[in-house]
């Protein structure tokens, strides 16, 4: 019995003339398997069609954690596969499932390519309306993908742009209050150039200033504890006749001086320079703080710049060696505007976890939606665990959380695109649906995720290489 009528026999086939299915078997390949050998594997491009002749085979999906069967087939003419021998299947081109052969079984191994164009010259009208079905619903897909990419983004810029105003209206103050600061500072030099202050005296000012700007800052105090030593350092500053007090009571506690420096002042100073050389101490201190503030706005800021740039990868090659955990704390970075007080990030991290070969900006869009997701679960409240793990030939992540979980008749169509347990408006379904898509088709990795009310965990298993 020749290939051509083993084809013959099936009901996929049976209807081609004796001159199309010989036509068919010189262009494809009978391929044998032993029981418990892979066929094709799930994510993996669809470059065949499959179409049994004999055996028995499983068809498997990684579904909430586990290899689920979905299916077996042993009816000669059951097939799988060749969807890229559709013009309009470049985007969803890759085995939806694994399939393992049960028993001794026997394929008919065809490429997509001659798939396509045998169709399209036995049938090609139902070629054409295949192509076109296949079109309008990967564009569709497609559109609806890149608006979520689209939604997404525009939830990261004003996160970033929320988490960039803060400093840069603290710089903003704290230069306005620098110029002031300023002009007090050349009031209390002019009067320093022109007191003629001995020596002695002058070093002794130097001294009392050396030491203000070195103070050890005071532990925390609370609001009360605080303003009692503003009012007894005001005090004590009053009945020395030193003006501007009560400015310089606040300047002065801040930092941690108290009476003891200034007794040690109005020794070293004397009544008639006490006050002017008070004050050039506050002016002094009061600019190195603002300086201070600005310098840590602008470089909060620039942190904030460099890591959207390392988040996205801007300017390197998309597939690199990528450190995991470099890309996870970026991530949260970014992330950082989510992450309200009631929050809590607990990292477990491997510290010898290798490098993996991959492209770092995907892996950090499946760390945002799986991170995000957490944080929504949470609704303000709990922690997140951020675990990782070396196993094998594979790095492993897994991102836990304490919220609600997700309905157990639900959990296995959670990666299913368009599917979402969100209120109307808060989500699209196409987060999960992304990851899959990164890990799975992009990676050749794993992800699952397993669910009890107050413990959600997505595992994401990605090769090494």
């Amino acid at each position: 019995m020749t290939l051509a009528d083993d084809l013959g026999a099936t009901f996929l086939f049976e209807s081609l003339s004796e001159e199309q299915r010989h036509t068919l078997a010189r262009l494809g390949t009978e391929v044998h398997f032993d029981a418990g050998e892979t066929i094709f594997v799930e994510g993996q491009p669809a470059e065949f069609l499959w179409v049994l002749l004999s055996g028995e085979m499983e068809l498997l999906r990684h579904i909430g954690g586990q290899r689920i069967r979905i299916a077996t087939a042993s009816r000669p003419g059951t097939y799988g596969g060749g969807i890229a021998a559709f013009s309009g299947s470049a985007v969803a081109s890759g085995y939806r499932a694994t399939a393992k052969a049960m028993l001794p079984t026997r394929f008919f191994r065809l490429p997509s390519s001659e798939l396509g164009r045998l169709l399209a010259d036995w049938s090609p009208v139902a070629k054409h309306l295949l192509d076109g079905y296949l079109q309008r619903l990967e564009s569709i897909e497609a559109t609806v993908r890149e608006r979520e990419r689209l939604i997404s983004l525009g939830r990261l810029a004003a996160g970033l742009a929320h988490e960039v105003n803060n400093p840069a209206a603290a710089a903003i103050r704290a230069t306005a209050d620098l110029r002031a600061a300023l002009l007090q500072l050349e009031g209390v030099v002019g009067w320093l150039a022109s007191a003629g202050l001995s020596s002695d005296r002058l070093s002794g000012l130097l001294a009392l200033q050396s030491a203000a700007v070195g103070a050890v800052q005071p532990a925390a105090r609370t609001a009360i504890e605080l303003a009692n030593a503003e009012d007894e350092m005001g005090t004590w500053l009053d009945g020395h006749l030193v003006e501007n007090s009560w400015s310089l009571a606040s300047t002065f506690t801040s930092v941690g001086l108290d009476e003891s420096w200034l007794d040690k002042a109005a020794n070293v100073l004397g009544v008639s320079e006490l006050s002017p050389g008070l004050n050039w101490i506050s002016a002094t201190l009061l600019t190195t703080s603002l300086v201070d503030q600005i310098a840590n706005a602008v470089g909060r800021i620039a942190q904030l710049v460099t890591a959207v740039k390392e988040y996205s990868y801007m300017d390197r090659a998309p597939e690199q060696e990528v450190n995991v955990h470099e890309g996870i704390e970026k991530t949260l970075l970014v992330l950082g505007h989510k992450l309200r007080p009631g929050i809590q990030i607990v990292r477990e991290y491997d510290q010898h976890l290798p490098a993996i070969q991959a492209n770092g900006a995907e892996l950090n869009q499946v760390w945002t939606n799986l991170i995000d997701n957490a944080i929504d679960a949470l609704d303000g409240r709990g922690q997140i665990f951020i675990r990782t793990r070396h196993d094998d030939d594979a790095v492993v992540v897994e991102i836990a959380d304490q919220g609600a979980g997700i309905p157990a008749d639900v959990v296995s169509r959670i990666f299913d695109p368009f599917f979402t347990t969100k209120e109307v408006g808060k989500g699209t379904g196409l987060g999960l649906d992304i990851v899959r898509r990164i890990v799975v088709d992009a990676h050749h990795g794993e992800v699952s995720v397993e669910s009890t009310p107050g413990d959600t965990r997505f595992v994401v298993r990605l090769p090494i290489t």
